[in-house]
């Protein structure tokens, strides 16, 4: 028996510096942006995470896809 896998929901998840706390660790914050595409391809995720990021002040520390998928039995 072979499983197929399909993305159903996508959200991005932009995380920002904000900073450090008392023991100097460092401070993010995300947002998340849902109804991505579920077939859109990596880079373009890429270069819209960039331009999203790239409208808070401080720099982004990371970029995260999470999606959601349906498993069906063939």
């Amino acid at each position: 028996m072979a499983a197929t896998m399909n993305v159903v929901k996508r959200t991005l998840s932009i995380s920002i510096a904000r900073g450090q706390d008392a023991d100097g660790n460092q401070v993010t914050k995300s947002y998340s942006y849902s109804n991505v595409k579920p077939d859109v391809e990596p880079d373009k995720l890429l270069a819209v995470g960039k331009a999203l990021g790239g409208l808070f002040d401080n720099d982004i520390t990371g970029l995260t896809v999470v999606e959601r998928a349906s498993l069906i039995e063939e």
